[in-house]
C-alpha cells in the first residue's frame, strides 16, 4: 500500500490528477478504511476541480484518524475552495490543536477568517503569514486583501509595492488588479484589467471591478461600455457588484429610476453588509434626485444600520472606539509666542503648507479644484500625511498624551525637523512639489496645535457651509467604514458631531497663532470671481482666469480625486445643493435644530 500511495503521491506531483485517482480507487476497494488512501483520493479529485467529492472523502479520512495534522489541513483548504469559509476555519482550528502553526495553517486559517468576515483576526493572522515569509506570493495577496477589508488603503499600497506581475497566474492577476484599484494604483489597475479581458473576455468579475474604477475616476462613458459587455442574463454572483455598478453608471447617466431597479435587485440577495450599505446610499442618492425625499430617508436609515455592522465586523471584539475620541487632544493653554516664529530650518524645506479644512460636505473639494488649477499651486487631496507625523511624534517614549502644549513645546529643533521632512516625504508620495502646496484633508482643522508647532507660516483657509446643509449632506455620504460609520449614524448624531468639532476648533484658534481666511460655500456659488479675487490676494498670488472654468480641468484630471464627492466636482458650478436642507426638514428633530441654531446663527444663516 505505501508504494502505491508513493505512486499516487508522484502523479499528483507531475499532474497525473486522473492515474493518481484511479490508483486510490482501486486500493481503496481493496482496503475500504484506508484512510491515508482517502486523502491522496481526496487531493486528486480537488485538482480536477471536484471539490465537494474530495471534501467528502477527506471527511470521512477525518473520522477515521482524527489526530491526523495533514487530514485537517487539507480538508480546511478543500473548504476554502468549496466556499464554506465556516467549516474551513473549524477544520483549521482541529489542526491548531494538533499542533499547526506554520504559514501554510496561518495563510488558510487567515483565509477563513476573512470568509466569516472576521476581518481584524485575519488581518492580524496574515500579517503574522507574511512576516515569516514576506517573499510568499500567495502570503502577501490574502494579506493585501484584509488590508483592503481594513480600508487601511496607505499600508496596502505598500504591501502590493513589491509584488511582481510576471510571476502570477491568471487568478491572482485577477486578484492583484482588484487590489491595485483599492490602494488608487488607477494606471497599473486599468492596464491589467485590459489585459485581464482581452485574455477572458467572457469573464464577468474583471469587467464589473473595471467599470466600478472607471466610474471612480469619472469615466463614465468607459464604465458603460465595459458593462455592455456583460450578458445581463448571466450569473453575476451574489455580491450585489454588478447591481452597484450598474446603478452607479445609470445614475450619472441621469436614469435615476433605472438605477434604483438595479440597487434594488441586488438587495432582494444576501449581500455582505459593506455592500448593503453602498447599495442603500446608492438608493438614496437616485431618490433624492427624484425629489422622493422620505424614500431617501428610508434607504439612509438602512444604509447606516449596515454600515456600523461593516465597521464592527473590522474591529478586534469588544474594541469599538470612542467617537470623535481624537478631540481629547486639545491646548489647556495658550500657545507659547516662541510657536509663531519661523523655524531655523525654514529656508531649506519648501513653504509652509496652506491647510484647506472645513467640516466634511462643506464645499473643500469645490474649493480644491478652483486651486489646483492654478500653476503656483500643488494640491494634495485627503491623503494623511499630517495624521502620519502625529503618529511618529505620539509613538516617542517622552510624548505626554496628558498634555499636549506640553509635548509640543518640548520638542527640540532636531525633533521638529525631522517631523516636517517626514511630512514633506509622505506628501512627495502622492505629488511632485512644484509649487506651494495646499493640503486639503478637511479635518486638519482639528489638528490646528500640531500644524502651529511644525509650520508656523501655514496659512488656513476654512470653508464655512449652511449647518443643516453641511449635516444632512455628511448623514446622506457614504464615507467608509473608517469615515463616519459612528458619527455620522443620524441626522442629531451627525450635529452633535458637527458642533463638537466647531466648538474645538474656535475654543482652539483662541490659543493657537494662526492665520486664517475664512470662506462660504454659498458665496463660492453665488459670486466665484469675486471670491477668488479675495483668496488669491490673501495666498499672495495673481488669481488665473482658467480657474472659473475648473471643471474642465477636473474632468480631464489624470489622478483620482480623492474624496467621495468625486462625481459632483466635475461638473459646472451650480446652486442645487444651496438649502438642500429644507426639503428635509420635516426629518430634523427639534433637538438637531436646537444643536445647530447656535452655529446658524454664529455664522449668519437662519432657519427660515
Amino acid at each position: 500500500m505505501q508504494l502505491e500511495l508513493e505512486r499516487a503521491l508522484e502523479d499528483l506531483q507531475q499532474g497525473r490528477h486522473d492515474a493518481a485517482e484511479t490508483a486510490m480507487r482501486r486500493l481503496l476497494a481493496a482496503t475500504p478504511g484506508f484512510a491515508a488512501g482517502m486523502e491522496v483520493l481526496a487531493l486528486a479529485l480537488a485538482a480536477q476541480g471536484r471539490v465537494q467529492d474530495a471534501r467528502d472523502w477527506l471527511s470521512r479520512a477525518a473520522e477515521l484518524q482524527p489526530d491526523s495534522l495533514s487530514v485537517w489541513m487539507n480538508l480546511g483548504n478543500v473548504c476554502l475552495e468549496d466556499a464554506d469559509a465556516a467549516a474551513a476555519g473549524t477544520a483549521f482550528e482541529r489542526a491548531r490543536a494538533l499542533g499547526a502553526e506554520d504559514v501554510a495553517w496561518l495563510l488558510g486559517y487567515g483565509l477563513a477568517l476573512l470568509g466569516q468576515a472576521r476581518f481584524a483576526d485575519a488581518n492580524g493572522c496574515l500579517a503574522t503569514a507574511l512576516a515569516r515569509e514576506p517573499g510568499a506570493i500567495d502570503v502577501r495577496l490574502a494579506y493585501a486583501q484584509s488590508l483592503a477589508e481594513m480600508e487601511r488603503f496607505e499600508e496596502l499600497a505598500a504591501c502590493l509595492a513589491g509584488v511582481e506581475e510576471a510571476s502570477l497566474d491568471h487568478g491572482e492577476r485577477r486578484a492583484l488588479a482588484w487590489l491595485l484599484a483599492q490602494a488608487g494604483s488607477d494606471a497599473a489597475a486599468q492596464q491589467l484589467y485590459r489585459q485581464l479581458i482581452t485574455e477572458a473576455p467572457d469573464a464577468i468579475e474583471p469587467r464589473i471591478q473595471f467599470a466600478l474604477l472607471l466610474e471612480r475616476l469619472n469615466r463614465l462613458d468607459e464604465a458603460a461600455e465595459v458593462l455592455r459587455g456583460i450578458d445581463p442574463r448571466a450569473e453575476h454572483g451574489s455580491s450585489g457588484m454588478y447591481e452597484l455598478a450598474m446603478a452607479r453608471v445609470m445614475r450619472r447617466q441621469q436614469q435615476p429610476q433605472v438605477a434604483i431597479q438595479h440597487a434594488e435587485q441586488a438587495l432582494l440577495q444576501e449581500v455582505a453588509p459593506a455592500m448593503q450599505a453602498q447599495l442603500q446610499f446608492e438608493l438614496a442618492r437616485n431618490h433624492d434626485q427624484l425629489g422622493q425625499v422620505d424614500h431617501a430617508m428610508q434607504a439612509l436609515a438602512s444604509a447606516h444600520a449596515a454600515a456600523v455592522t461593516a465597521f464592527e465586523q473590522r474591529l478586534p471584539a469588544g474594541r469599538m472606539p470612542p467617537v470623535l475620541d481624537w478631540l481629547q487632544q486639545r491646548l489647556l493653554q495658550t500657545a507659547p509666542q516662541a510657536w509663531a516664529q519661523a523655524l531655523p530650518d525654514a529656508p531649506a524645506r519648501p513653504s509652509d503648507p496652506v491647510f484647506l479644512v472645513g467640516f466634511p460636505r462643506s464645499g473643500t473639494t469645490l474649493l480644491e479644484r478652483i486651486l489646483d488649477v492654478h500653476p503656483g499651486l500643488e494640491v494634495l487631496d485627503e491623503r494623511p500625511a499630517l495624521e502620519v507625523v502625529i503618529e511618529q511624534l505620539r509613538s516617542a517614549p517622552t510624548w505626554r498624551d496628558d498634555d499636549l502644549g506640553a509635548a509640543l513645546d518640548a520638542l527640540s529643533p532636531a525633533a521638529l525637523a525631522a517631523a516636517r521632512q517626514r511630512y514633506w516625504n509622505e506628501v512627495r508620495r502622492h505629488l511632485p512639489l512644484q509649487g506651494r502646496l495646499v493640503d486639503k484633508y478637511p479635518l486638519t482643522m482639528t489638528r490646528l496645535p500640531y500644524v502651529a508647532r511644525l509650520f508656523p507660516q501655514a496659512d488656513w483657509l476654512l470653508l464655512l457651509r449652511h449647518p443643516c446643509d453641511c449635516v444632512l449632506s455628511c448623514y446622506m455620504q457614504a464615507f467608509g467604514i473608517n469615515g463616519g460609520a459612528l458619527a455620522f449614524t443620524s441626522l442629531e448624531s451627525t450635529a452633535r458631531t458637527y458642533a463638537a468639532i466647531m466648538h474645538w476648533w474656535h475654543e482652539q484658534r483662541e490659543r493657537v497663532p494662526a492665520r486664517v481666511h475664512v470662506l462660504r460655500y454659498e458665496d463660492l456659488v453665488d459670486d466665484l470671481p469675486a471670491v477668488l479675487s479675495t483668496l488669491m490676494a490673501f495666498l499672495a498670488l495673481p488669481g488665473q482666469e482658467q480657474q472659473l472654468s475648473f471643471a474642465n480641468h477636473a474632468s480631464a484630471r489624470a489622478r483620482r480625486i480623492n474624496t467621495p464627492s468625486y462625481s459632483q466636482v466635475v461638473q459646472p458650478l451650480n446652486a442645487s445643493a444651496v438649502g438642500r436642507w429644507r426639503s428635509y426638514r420635516a426629518h430634523f428633530s427639534d433637538e438637531t435644530l436646537a444643536i445647530l441654531a447656535p452655529w446658524v446663527a454664529r455664522y449668519g444663516y437662519t432657519l427660515d
